[in-house]
C-alpha cells in the first residue's frame, strides 16, 4: 500500500510538473514536492497502522486435549481412525478390562459374605433380645451380636464405596471422546501399554468446542483496539475470501514480563520489551472446514480513524487475491 501511495503522488509530479506545467522543474519546487509528499504518505501511513492495524501472525485456534486415561493397562482396541470426525462420548481406545472386572466381581462376592454375617447377626439379636427380655440370658451376649451388627453395616457400606471406585475404574477401560473433534498423530495400538500418567498421553484429541482466531499485535498497535470492534481475516488456506468477525477479548499480558518462584534475585539487562500481545476474534461465519492451525492475516477496525479504515479494507482484499500466488 505505500508504494502504491508513493506511485499515486508520483504520478501528481507528472500532471503538476509535465503535464499540465504548473509549476517549473526547480530543485526548489521539486524539494517542496518531495517533502509535502513524504509528510503527507507519513501521515497516511500513520493513522491507517494505528487506527486499523494488521497483523500477519494470525492463526486458526481449538482446543488440543491431550488424551490421558484414568487407569491403566494394556490396549485392546482402537476404533477410532486419526482425522476422522467422532461425536462426544464415542469411543477412542478399550484398555483390557479383564483385571478390573475381577476386582468388581471379587468386591461383590465380598459385599454377599458380609450381608450373610449381618442376616446372622440380626437373627442372633432378635433372640437374645427375648431371652434377655425373659432373663433367659445374659445381656453381654445381646451386646457383642448387636457389635457384630453393626459391624457388618459397616463393612458393608465400606464395601459399596470400595465396589463404585471398582465399577468406575472398570468403565473407564473405554476411554471417550471428550467433545465432538478428531484424533492426530494416532499411535496407540492393540498391545500398547498405557498409564494414568499427565505427562505420557496416550493421544492427541482436537475438540470442535470452540473455534475462534488468535492474532498477535505489537504493543504499538494494540493501543486502540477493545472488545467489541469489527475485524477481517485472511487465511493463506481460503485465498480469495475474507473473513468477517469481532474482537473479544484483547490479552494485554506477556510471558516475558513474567517472575518464576526461585532463589535468585532477578536479572535485568537493559533491553526493551517487545512482547505481542494477543486478541481474540469470533468469526461471523464459523467455517468448519477452516483447519486447527490455519494461518493468515487480521486486520482490527477501531472505534477511532474510520475514514483510514478504507485503505485497510483495500489491502486486505489485494492480500486475499494475492494468497493465490503466494500460497505454497
Amino acid at each position: 500500500m505505500i508504494a502504491f501511495l508513493t506511485i499515486c503522488y508520483a504520478a501528481f509530479y507528472w500532471v503538476f510538473f509535465v503535464k499540465l506545467k504548473l509549476f517549473a522543474k526547480s530543485a526548489r519546487n521539486i524539494s517542496i514536492f518531495v517533502g509535502i509528499g513524504v509528510v503527507l504518505i507519513g501521515a497516511i501511513v500513520f493513522m491507517w497502522l494505528t487506527f486499523a492495524p494488521t497483523t500477519p501472525d494470525g492463526r486458526m485456534f481449538q482446543f488440543v486435549i491431550q488424551i490421558v486415561p484414568n487407569v491403566k493397562g494394556t490396549v485392546i482396541e482402537v476404533p477410532v481412525e486419526p482425522l476422522v470426525q467422532v461425536n462426544k462420548g464415542e469411543v477412542l481406545y478399550r484398555i483390557d478390562p479383564t483385571p478390573y472386572q475381577a476386582n468388581v466381581d471379587h468386591i461383590e462376592a465380598s459385599i454377599k459374605q458380609v450381608e450373610a454375617e449381618k442376616r446372622r447377626a440380626e437373627i442372633e439379636v432378635e433372640r437374645e433380645t427375648e431371652l434377655v427380655g425373659k432373663a433367659a440370658a445374659a445381656q453381654r451376649e445381646l451386646d457383642r451380636w448387636t457389635a457384630q451388627l453393626d459391624e457388618a453395616i459397616a463393612k458393608i457400606e465400606s464395601l459399596n464405596a470400595q465396589l463404585d471406585t471398582a465399577r468406575w475404574q472398570l468403565d473407564e477401560t473405554e476411554v471417550r471422546a471428550p467433545h465432538d473433534g478428531y484424533v492426530v498423530n494416532l499411535q496407540v495400538r492393540p498391545g500398547t501399554y498405557v498409564a494414568n500418567i499427565a505427562l505420557a498421553a496416550a493421544m492427541t484429541f482436537i475438540s470442535d468446542e470452540i473455534r475462534l482466531v488468535v492474532a498477535s499485535f505489537s504493543q504499538n498497535a494494540i493501543r486502540n483496539i477493545q472488545a467489541g470492534d469489527l475485524a477481517e481475516v485472511v487465511f493463506s488456506h481460503r485465498p480469495g475470501r475474507v473473513y468477517t468477525g469481532v474482537v473479544t477479548n484483547v490479552v494485554e499480558a506477556t510471558g516475558t514480563a513474567q517472575l518464576e518462584p526461585s532463589g535468585n534475585l532477578p536479572t535485568f539487562r537493559g533491553v526493551p520489551s517487545t512482547g505481542r500481545y494477543a486478541v481474540r476474534i469470533n468469526l461471523d461465519d464459523p467455517d468448519t472446514s477452516i483447519p486447527q492451525g490455519a494461518g493468515g492475516t487480521v486486520a482490527v477496525y477501531t472505534q477511532y480513524g474510520k475514514a483510514f479504515h478504507i485503505i485497510t479494507k483495500v489491502v486486505m482484499r489485494m492480500q486475499a487475491w494475492l494468497a493465490y500466488l503466494t500460497s505454497p
